[in-house]
């Protein structure tokens, strides 16, 4: 008989989880896309405005141009972006996959954008700004039960105070156990967060929710 309480109790923990995910896994993955595009037009022109290489520069902004021109340019502004990526210096070598990515993700192409990100996290070459930043994008847009564990391996290096994408890799790594149906490893997180006064007020808005769904 005990064991059939223990078998309906990791049941309920289950659908809870999943009932979470799907709830507030999509608002996170959601920003992920605007995460991308402001970041990597924002550094972008940041790139542009310090770097010598002018014709990268520009050649990224007008890249940047068709991917906002609609569907009929993708393809030539995923070949531009190639092409900024093949001769650009590491700095417009990681905005290329960002914005490739950022391209990806608005056609609906997952695995193609988390393998230009990837493209980015696995580059020593690459500042390490961005490099943080592709994985916390990783996790985002790529996250399932079956390899949350190896994701918050992933995060936990940035999750630190240090750490210019801090509060993102936290927030993520609570909804990874979440998503691995870890309710009680993610508690501890959330609160953190929540009781976090410089944390971002939508995630500690965000992380209080959550921790009232679980009865925290």
């Amino acid at each position: 008989m005990v064991d059939i309480f223990q078998e309906v109790e990791e049941d309920l923990k289950r659908e809870r989880s999943e009932a979470l995910w799907r709830k507030y896994g999509k608002y996170v993955i959601g920003v992920a896309a605007v995460i991308v595009l402001g970041v990597a037009g924002r550094e972008g022109w940041k790139t542009y405005e310090h770097s010598t290489s002018i014709e990268n520069g520009t050649r990224l902004a007008n890249a940047i141009d068709l991917t906002q021109s609609g569907e009929n340019n993708r393809d030539a502004a995923l070949a531009a972006l190639d092409s900024i990526i093949a001769d650009g210096n590491a700095d417009f070598v990681a905005l290329g996959h960002f914005q490739k990515a950022a391209v990806y993700l608005r056609a609906g192409v997952k695995e193609s954008a988390v393998a230009e990100l990837e493209a980015v996290a696995g580059n020593g070459d690459i500042d390490q700004v961005y490099r943080d930043l592709a994985v916390v994008e990783i996790a985002m847009n790529n996250a399932t039960q079956s390899n949350a564990m190896d994701l918050i391996a992933r995060l936990e290096p940035i999750a630190v105070p240090e750490n210019a994408w801090y509060y993102s890799a936290r927030e993520m790594i609570a909804m990874l156990h979440v998503a691995a149906g870890e309710i009680d490893a993610a508690k501890p997180l959330l609160t953190e967060i929540a009781d976090d006064n410089e944390a971002p007020s939508g995630m500690r808005s965000r992380a209080s929710e959550i921790l009232k769904a679980i009865g925290a």
